[in-house]
C-alpha cells in the first residue's frame, strides 16, 4: 500500500506534464485512445454504411424497439420504408441485403439492451453508447432538487458562459478557478480533506510555469504525429491551465464516493448533490466501459479495392458515335468491332464520350458481409486476449477522477434559438480526458435537439486501395471528394430528457441547434457532463489542490473569534486588500477568459489538422 504522506508524482508535480505513454492496444493498455495526442484517423465509412448506422440508431430510438426489431410485421413495414429508391441518392436508402444485416445487428443489439440498458450506435471505429433507462425517474427528479439551489440565485450572481448571449447558465464549469501553472498551490503530500477542504486554502507549494514542468517526451513520442505541427512544438498541445477533477473512489460495495470537492461546489452546502452525482457516476460506468472497450474495426461493408471497374452501363444504353455531319469519316468495318472507349480514342473524341459515360454511368454498389452476431466477432484471432474495460473492477483501489459540469440551455421569446455549439473534443491534453458521459435531465418547451459526431479518415488507407488514376468509384463509395477534406459526418444522436449518453474522446461532437417549440413562451434544457480522466495517466486533482476561490477562504477566516467580531464592511475590505492568492471572482473570470481563448486555439488547430489533410489522387 502506497504511504499516504510520500510525495506525489503527477504530471505537472513531480512528473512532466507531457508525460504520455505510448498507446498500446491489446489487454495491455497503457492509456486510452485521445484525438489529440493519437489523431484518431478511422479507415473510412461508405456511404451505404453510414445509412446502416442512421438506420440502426432510429430503430433503436424507438419505444420498445428491442421487442419490435423480432416481430416479422412490423420489420416487414420497415423493410417496405427502408428499402425505397430514393432519387436524390441514386440508390435505395437500403438494400435488401443492407437492410437483413441490419435487423440481424438489432437484434443481436437487443440482448445487450434487455441485459443492461444500454445500446451502442455510431460504432464501427469507436462508438457512442445511449440508454433511456440506466437513470431513473426518481433519481432524475433528486438531480432536479439538489441543482435548484444553485439556480435560485440573485440575477447578479448567475453566471452566463461568455459568448452566449445570456442563453447558457453555468451552474457549475471547471473553467472557473482551473489549475494555473505558477500561480495555483499542491500539497506535496496527503490529501485535501472533502469535508474540511476549505481550510487548506492557501497551503502547499506553488506550481512552477509550464515550460519548466515540461521535458519534451511528448516530441520525442510523437515526431512522426502530423497533429497539427505538435512535432515542432509540443508545448501547444498542453497550455497554461487544467480543469480540476474530483477523486471518486469505490466503497467496499463498488459504489462510487467522491471522496474529494468538486471544483466549484462546496461539499457542504451542496451536500445533498454530492449524493446524487455519486449515483450518475455509478450509472454511468456500464456506459464508459462499453464505449472504451471498441476500439476494434466493425466494418459492415468492405471495399477492397475500386477502379475504373466499378462503373457499368445500364442495359441498352449507348453511346452514339459521331457521323460524317459531324466532320467524321465513315468508319470501316473493322472499326466497327472496337467498343465505344476504344473507338473514341483512336478518333479523338475521348473528352465528349467520358462526359457521357460520366453521366449515365451506374456504380457498382457494395454490399455487406455475411452478418457476424458481436460475441463471436470478439472472438476473431487479431482480438484474441482483448479484456473488455471495466473500471469498476480494474481501478477499485485507486478509483477514478471525473471533471463534473452542470449548464442550463435558456431561450426565450425574444432570444428563441440557440445556434448549437462549435465542433469539439473535450480539453486539452492537460486532463487527459478519454470519454465523456452527458445526461439531459430537464426540457421544457424546446424542439428535439441533437448531438452531432465526426471523425478523421485517413486518406492513405483509401488511396492505397485505389487503382492509379482511377479514383472516381472511391469517391462515390465514401462520399468524399477530390482534393476535398478527409473529415466525415456520422450523424447524430437525439438527446431527449431523461437520456444519458457516453462517448470516446476521440471524435469531435457539437450540439445541434434547436428553437423553442412555442415561441411565445420561453424553454430551457438542463445538462449535467462528466469527463473522465484516463485512470491510466491521473492528474493533479481537488485531492491534491485545495480550494482558489477566495469567498470559500473567507467564510472560514470569518468563523475566527477575532474576525468574527468585525463589521462586515470592515471584513471585506480586509478581504478585498488581498493580494494574488486566492483568486477573486473577478481574476477567475479572467483566468477563465484566458483559458478558454488558449482551448480555442487548440481546438481550431485541431479542426485545422482535420481540414487541411485532403484527398489527393494525383500519385500514391
Amino acid at each position: 500500500m502506497a504511504d499516504p504522506q510520500a510525495r506525489i508524482t503527477l504530471p505537472g508535480f513531480g512528473l512532466p506534464v507531457d508525460a504520455l505513454s505510448t498507446w498500446a492496444p491489446g489487454y495491455n493498455k497503457k492509456r486510452f485512445l485521445h484525438a489529440i495526442s493519437d489523431y484518431f484517423a478511422t479507415d473510412g465509412l461508405t456511404v451505404r454504411e453510414r445509412r446502416m448506422l442512421d438506420f440502426i440508431n432510429k430503430i433503436t430510438d424507438k419505444p420498445g424497439w428491442d421487442s419490435k426489431v423480432f416481430d416479422d410485421d412490423i420489420v416487414s413495414k420497415w423493410r417496405t420504408e427502408a428499402c425505397r429508391y430514393d432519387e436524390s441518392l441514386k440508390d435505395e436508402y437500403l438494400s435488401q441485403a443492407m437492410f437483413n444485416y441490419c435487423i440481424s445487428e438489432l437484434q443481436d443489439k437487443a440482448s445487450l439492451h434487455r441485459e443492461k440498458g444500454l445500446v451502442a450506435v455510431m460504432d464501427a471505429d469507436a462508438t457512442v453508447v445511449k440508454s433511456d433507462s440506466a437513470v431513473s425517474d426518481d433519481l432524475r427528479q433528486s438531480l432536479i432538487r439538489a441543482v435548484h439551489p444553485l439556480e435560485d440565485v440573485p440575477d447578479r450572481l448567475k453566471d452566463w458562459h461568455p459568448g452566449s448571449r445570456n442563453q447558457v447558465l453555468d451552474l457549475v464549469h471547471p473553467s472557473l478557478f482551473p489549475l494555473v501553472f505558477g500561480r495555483s498551490r499542491v500539497l506535496p503530500s496527503g490529501r485535501v480533506p472533502l469535508k474540511d477542504c476549505a481550510q487548506f486554502t492557501g497551503m502547499g507549494e506553488t506550481m512552477q510555469e509550464l515550460k519548466k514542468c515540461m521535458d519534451g517526451s511528448f516530441h520525442a513520442k510523437y515526431s512522426q504525429n502530423a497533429w497539427g505541427g505538435y512535432q515542432k512544438h509540443s508545448q501547444k498541445a498542453w497550455g497554461g491551465y487544467q480543469w480540476l477533477p474530483a477523486q471518486v473512489d469505490f466503497a467496499p460495495d463498488g459504489q462510487p464516493r467522491i471522496t474529494s470537492y468538486i471544483n466549484n461546489l462546496h461539499p457542504q452546502a451542496h451536500a445533498d448533490l454530492y449524493a446524487v452525482l455519486e449515483k450518475f457516476v455509478d450509472r454511468s460506468i456500464p456506459l464508459w466501459n462499453e464505449c472504451l472497450s471498441w476500439f476494434h474495426d466493425r466494418r459492415r461493408i468492405k471495399i477492397d479495392g475500386t477502379s475504373n471497374e466499378d462503373w457499368f452501363l445500364p442495359e441498352g444504353v449507348k453511346w452514339s458515335r459521331p457521323t460524317s455531319e459531324d466532320g467524321y469519316q465513315e468508319e470501316d468495318s473493322d472499326e466497327e468491332e472496337m467498343d465505344d472507349e476504344q473507338w473514341a480514342q483512336e478518333h479523338g473524341f475521348e473528352d465528349e464520350y467520358e462526359e457521357w459515360f460520366e453521366e449515365h454511368r451506374i456504380l457498382k454498389q457494395k454490399e455487406p458481409s455475411p452478418f457476424v452476431p458481436f460475441s463471436e466477432t470478439l472472438q476473431r484471432p487479431h482480438l484474441q486476449g482483448i479484456s473488455r474495460v471495466d473500471l469498476r473492477s480494474t481501478y477499485k483501489d485507486s478509483g477514478l477522477q471525473v471533471i463534473f459540469k452542470l449548464a442550463n440551455i435558456h431561450l426565450t421569446p425574444e432570444n428563441p434559438e440557440y445556434n448549437g455549439s462549435k465542433w469539439h473534443i473535450e480539453g486539452a491534453l492537460n486532463e487527459h480526458i478519454c470519454a465523456t458521459a452527458i445526461y439531459y435531465y430537464d426540457s421544457d418547451n424546446i424542439e428535439p435537439s441533437h448531438l452531432a459526431f465526426q471523425q478523421s479518415v485517413s486518406p492513405d488507407e483509401i488511396l492505397s486501395n485505389t487503382t492509379q488514376s482511377e479514383w472516381s468509384s472511391a469517391c462515390a463509395y465514401y462520399g468524399i471528394e477530390y482534393e476535398g477534406t478527409n473529415v466525415q459526418s456520422l450523424g447524430q444522436v437525439a438527446t431527449p430528457q431523461g437520456r444519458l449518453l457516453a462517448f470516446p474522446n476521440v471524435m469531435q461532437h457539437r450540439i445541434s441547434s434547436f428553437r423553442l417549440a412555442d415561441p411565445t413562451k420561453p424553454g430551457h434544457r438542463k445538462i449535467l457532463a462528466m469527463f473522465l480522466v484516463d485512470p491510466h495517466t491521473p492528474v493533479l486533482s481537488t485531492a491534491n489542490v485545495p480550494p482558489q476561490r477566495r469567498d470559500w477562504w473567507a467564510a472560514e477566516v470569518r468563523k475566527v473569534e477575532r474576525f468574527a467580531a468585525l463589521p462586515e464592511e470592515l471584513f471585506e475590505a480586509i478581504i478585498e486588500g488581498v493580494d494574488d492568492f486566492p483568486f477573486s471572482w473577478d481574476e477567475a473570470e479572467l483566468i477563465r477568459e484566458r483559458l478558454m481563448k488558449e482551448r480555442m486555439r487548440i481546438q481550431s488547430e485541431a479542426e485545422d489538422a482535420m481540414y487541411n489533410e485532403k484527398f489527393n489522387f494525383c500519385e500514391h
